[in-house]
This record gives structure tokens, sequence and C-alpha cells, in this order.
């Protein structure tokens, strides 16, 4: 779910309606058989607005944590939301949060991950938000007016990505991976085998997810980029190593002696030109997972005290170039030896869901970012005058999955403006209060470094005792 804030100056209207018709066609689709072994895109013939968009009106709070709390709370709730009827009804919405008083509104856009990855909710954000400066005259929805969108032309959407890139497979990476998905549990390893990632896989009717969100201002998120290029890092890289770090601090040896860190890659760079596909400017699915374990002499490193602050960063760094000398190399040959070239093996994907109980977690931790939006979008203005609305700060969040790591860092943000990080976790995966501390630490550190220039990781970030359920 991406969620940026946008200025309104004034209210905008029916720029969603530009979005649907012409930018996304995408957003015109359902998805028939979604519970059989080969669910399938369909065309639908109309779409009623209305159900697509709400709008909830926010009473005045006092200040901006109070206000990102609520939002909080709102967002866990939709995150569970389910989508019913999809083979009929598009599974996606727009929830916009309005404060009239202070001229703002958090603007969600909610979607089936089927229909779009992360990097779609920027696409779409840019698209909302090019339009609503290009309208005349901003008109907003009403009861009175019909919303019914029909349909004459069949949407053309961006097809899979194993259709669209070619994957190539080693026999020792086909064999490798069909055991570690097929054979039995109790030959995978043992739950307090290396790399830590807690208990084995749970799955539940319905998980609840838990969010923090907290964001870095403009100075501060200018001050964090300069230093990550200082050090040759991505901003990615320099989470990983921070978590490493928090995490080795949290875990004595005798509990863990490596950790699992992932994150999700984009694949939309491999699609070739021959595709003729823009998809830099449309929804889909073109991401894959990428896994990297940090071993017990990079754990020890970051779970050993340090003698001053500098050498405190440099565990954090080391760490952070380790994780970034590994993206690069699967960056090279992303296209080999990737899971996503044996999609076509699984016959029944409900079946393959059902078979992750009991299996070992998804890893350690996860970090994935979507990169920053522009605040009007990608196009150019034309006009001089400044843009009527703007994208003041930006972020995601996604469903609770009982397979995911343990905790999970979504970064956004907005070009040249703030950073923002949500923290996600299971309900019942690490208990609340420790998660509470880990996101409060992690903001902790990055503020620091920002402002002093160390991260200033202590050996013991709180007084909270680690917990896990």
């Amino acid at each position: 779910m991406a969620l940026p804030r946008v200025v309104l100056r004034p209210l905008g209207g029916e720029a969603l309606t530009t979005v649907v018709l012409e930018k996304l066609p995408a957003l015109r689709v359902g998805i028939e058989g979604e519970d059989s072994k080969q669910p399938v895109y369909v065309s639908l013939p109309s779409l009623d607005l209305c159900t697509h968009l709400e709008w909830v009106a926010r009473t005045a709070l006092q200040t901006t944590e109070q206000q990102d709390a609520q939002l909080t709370r709102d967002l866990e709730r939709e995150n569970a939301r389910p989508w019913p009827d999809v083979a009929t009804h598009s599974p996606w919405r727009v929830i916009v949060y309005l404060n009239l008083a202070d001229g703002w509104a958090d603007v969600a856009f909610a979607v089936h991950h089927a229909l779009a990855d992360g990097k779609s909710g920027l696409v779409f954000h840019n698209h909302l938000v090019e339009t609503l400066n290009s309208q005349v005259t901003p008109i907003q929805l009403d009861d009175k007016k019909d919303s019914t969108l029909v349909f004459t032309e069949q949407p053309t959407i961006i097809p899979s990505q194993e259709t669209l890139i070619v994957f190539t497979l080693s026999w020792s990476f086909f064999i490798s991976t069909l055991w570690r998905q097929l054979g039995p549990a109790w030959l995978q390893g043992s739950p307090t085998a290396e790399p830590y990632v807690g208990h084995r896989v749970t799955l539940e009717p319905k998980l609840k997810g838990n969010l923090r969100v907290f964001h870095l201002a403009s100075d501060r998120a200018a001050a964090l980029l300069k230093s990550c290029n200082a050090h040759g890092v991505t901003l990615t890289a320099l989470i990983h190593g921070l978590m490493l770090v928090l995490f080795a601090q949290r875990f004595s040896a005798n509990v863990a002696t490596s950790f699992e860190a992932s994150l999700p890659i984009s694949m939309r760079f491999c699609v070739p030109k021959s595709a003729n596909l823009d998809v830099s400017r449309n929804l889909g699915n073109l991401v894959c997972s990428h896994s990297y374990v940090y071993g017990r002499d990079a754990v020890a490193d970051g779970r050993d005290t340090a003698v001053s602050k500098a050498d405190d960063d440099e565990k954090v760094w080391r760490a952070a170039a380790a994780m970034g000398a590994s993206i690069k190399a699967r960056l090279a040959n992303i296209t080999e030896d990737n899971v996503l070239g044996l999609m076509g093996w699984v016959l029944d994907w409900h079946r393959w869901w059902r078979d992750r109980e009991g299996k070992i977690r998804e890893g350690t931790w996860s970090v994935s970012n979507t990169g920053p939006i522009s605040a009007t979008g990608e196009l150019p203005m034309e006009s001089p005058a400044p843009p009527p609305w703007k994208i003041t700060r930006n972020f995601y969040t996604q469903s609770s999955l009982g397979k995911d790591p343990l905790i999970s860092i979504n970064i956004g943000g907005v070009r040249g403006g703030e950073l923002s990080f949500v923290v996600a976790w299971h309900h019942g995966v690490v208990q609340d209060d420790f998660a509470d501390c880990f996101a409060k630490d992690l903001f902790a550190c990055l503020e620091r470094h920002a402002v002093g220039g160390h991260f200033a990781v202590p050996d013991r970030l709180s007084t909270q005792e680690t917990s896990l359920c």
C-alpha cells in the first residue's frame, strides 16, 4: 500500500477517472478463479468508481505523532481488509484521509499484489499527481454524478515476468531448490540451525500485522544519503548493516551465530526493449527476492563492544558494504539460477502456500526500498507557475504473511525531501515490546548519525529484554 501525503491547493477530483481510463489499464481487470489452481485476469466491462474511492474526514489532532499514530492504526486495519468478488470487482481502492483544516491529505493506494508490486505504488501516485496538476478545472466526485466507467476496449497489461524475461537454470540449482521446497520439514534442518530466523512458520486463518512509522526530515535525510555516498553504499545496504548490528546486540552468541537478510529487487531493468513496453509507467509484478547470510564472523563483529564511536560506526559500514557487494554481484547475473525461472513448475499455488506450514522462516529481517518519488510526478510541467498539487512524503506497507522474516523495514521518500520508514512484524512472531524497542532504536541511530555523524549503537540499546513469542 503506497501512501503519499499531498498538499491540496485546491482539493481535486476526477483525476482518478483519467488514471483508470487512460493511464493504468491494470485497474480495469479482475481475477477469475482466485481460489483455483489456474487463476486468470479478466477484462471488466465497467467499474463504479465510488466503490474504489473512499473519503475519511480527519478530526483535529494536536501533534504530528498523534496524527501518525492514528494513520498507523488505520493502515493496520486496511492491510487486513479482504478483497471480495475479485472476479467482478478489480481489487484496488484509494482512501483519502482528509485534513482540510491544515490543507493536506494522506492518499492511500491499496492494491492486490496480483496486480502490482511495490514500485507500482510510485507509478500510480506519479500518474495521479501529474493528472491533478494538468486539470484546468478540478471537479470533485459526488452523488449527483454518475461514477460508472464503461470500457469499450480490452486493456493491455504487463505480462508475467517469467514470460517477459529469459531465465537460465543450472541442474544443481534446480534440484536443490526442489528439495528445499518439496522435501519433508523434518529433513529441512533444526529451527535453531544457522541462520537464526526464530520459530518455524505457523500459518493462521487471519494474521494481524503491526506497524510503526517514523520519518527523517529533509535535512536529516540529505545528511544520511551524503554519508552513504561517501562510504560507497546505498541506503538499502546501510539499513541492512545497521540491522545486523542491532540484531547482534540483541541476541547472544548461544542463541544466534548468523542471520539471514533479504530484500526485493526490481526486475524492470531486465525487460528487453524488444517487448515494447514502458514498464516504468505501468502497474505489474516485476520483482524477485535476494538473500544474504551474515555469517559467524560478521555477527561476532557486530556484537563486540566498540572502543570508540568511530569503531562503532565502522561495524555498521562494514556490514553495509558486505550487503552492498552481495547485491551488486546478484545484479550482475540476476536472470541466472533465479527461483522465478521455476514458477511454471508450481501447479497448485494454494497447496504450495499451505506447505509452508512448519518450514523455516524466510529470513531474520527484510529491507525494501522503492526509492524516492518526485513531488509533482515524473513529467515536466509546461507552466512556470507552482503546481497546485505536491507530494510531501511517501511510504508504503503490505499485508502480514506468516512465512515472512521476523521484522520488515520498508523505505520510501520524496526526492529532495523526507525519508519515511515503516517497521512491520506479525502478531505472535515477535513480542510487541521487542519490536517497539527495535523501531525506536533504529530511528534513534539514524537520527543521531544525521545530526552528529555517529550511529552511537551502544552495547545495549535499551533495558527491554530480548523476547520472542
